[in-house]
């Protein structure tokens, strides 16, 4: 089962869970370490962001995943199991207000954040405590999608000189509302903080309900939705959902503000970005105005697949992947 760039051996949709469990998740435990990074700006919290490792033997680099809106690391184990076989390290940790790091808020499915720049100096803490210290010299990669696309491209805003090359899929800099116009959301969002409803849920969103539809996900695999799907309703960590608007105010901010071309500019390094044709939860417009700003951004659009394209069918998954380690070993960039 080992992955070799340009001969990828996937997991088929058949026996899915199956092959995870007899084969990814024990080899993943193997080489796996986990803890919890302390942040200063939680100081009464008991705890801090969950984070996990995965170091093979001869990395040729280090692969920093960000996960997105109501993920988990958990959702990633089969993300993490090619790139550790094809020979990287990789680091990821819960964003606040996931899986199993801390929370902002008293309600336990709701995901709120005080600032969306929260999110960028917690992964900057993680990579500074955790990442650099463990992967000495290995260059460094990122990994990102969706909300975690969003907080990725911020942080290479931020802190242009960390990555060597960076990776968005599906990134979340322009939320699709429907025929809402984002300048009415934003207004609305501002309203509600000034009222100190900042922790109420956003309109359309509501506490973990069991029993999401295939359907209506953001997965074209229904094998791979229900992997994660039975994890999911099984535990209670993992049971993220909907908003605050809070989250939705301040998201609302930051997609405006990352793809603005004075900003984008600042972005130093190769990014390669994955656009879903079919995605309905972030806007294409958006994601291809980021491209056109940023110096070195490639996009790739993708058809056959819904806003998780890693979460898709063998069939899109192949050229997917070998997109993805092409633009990692091209030393010219």
């Amino acid at each position: 089962m080992l992955l070799q760039e340009e001969r990828l051996q996937l997991l088929s949709e058949t026996d899915f869970n199956v092959k995870m469990e007899r084969d990814v998740i024990p080899y993943l435990s193997s080489i796996c370490r986990s803890g919890y990074l302390p942040l200063n700006s939680c100081k009464s919290s008991p705890s801090g962001l969950y984070y996990e490792t995965y170091c093979p033997e001869n990395a040729k680099g280090a692969i920093v995943i960000s996960h997105g809106f109501c993920e988990s690391i958990e959702k990633y184990k089969e993300v993490i199991f090619y790139f550790v076989t094809a020979g990287y390290q990789v680091y990821l940790a819960d964003h606040r207000g996931h899986g199993r790091s801390l929370r902002v808020t008293k309600h336990p499915n709701m995901v709120h954040v005080e600032h969306f720049s929260d999110y960028v100096e917690d992964l900057h803490s993680f990579i500074g405590s955790v990442v650099i210290p463990c992967s000495g010299t290995l260059p460094l990669y990122l990994y990102a999608h969706s909300m975690g696309g969003g907080i990725g491209a911020l942080y290479l805003e931020t802190y242009p000189d960390t990555f060597r090359k960076a990776i968005l899929t599906s990134p979340m800099l322009g939320i699709s509302m429907g025929p809402v116009p984002s300048f009415l959301a934003r207004a609305l969002g501002f309203i509600m903080l000034k009222l100190h409803k900042q922790e109420c849920y956003a309109p359309g969103q509501h506490a973990f309900i069991p029993g999401e539809r295939w359907q209506e996900s953001g997965s074209a695999c229904r094998e791979r939705f229900e992997y994660y799907q039975t994890k999911k309703e099984s535990t209670p960590l993992f049971q993220n959902c909907g908003s605050s608007y809070g989250w939705a105010y301040e998201s609302l901010l930051a997609c405006r503000k990352i793809t603005q071309k004075r900003n984008c500019v600042k972005i130093t390094v190769p990014v390669l970005v994955f656009q879903s044709i079919e995605d309905g939860f972030v806007k294409a417009s958006a994601i291809k105005r980021f491209v056109k700003n940023t110096p070195f951004a490639r996009l790739v659009p993708v058809s056959g697949s819904r806003h998780e394209i890693y979460n898709s069918s063998l069939e899109v998954l192949i050229p997917y992947y070998q997109e993805i380690f092409r633009f990692l070993k091209d030393n010219g960039q």
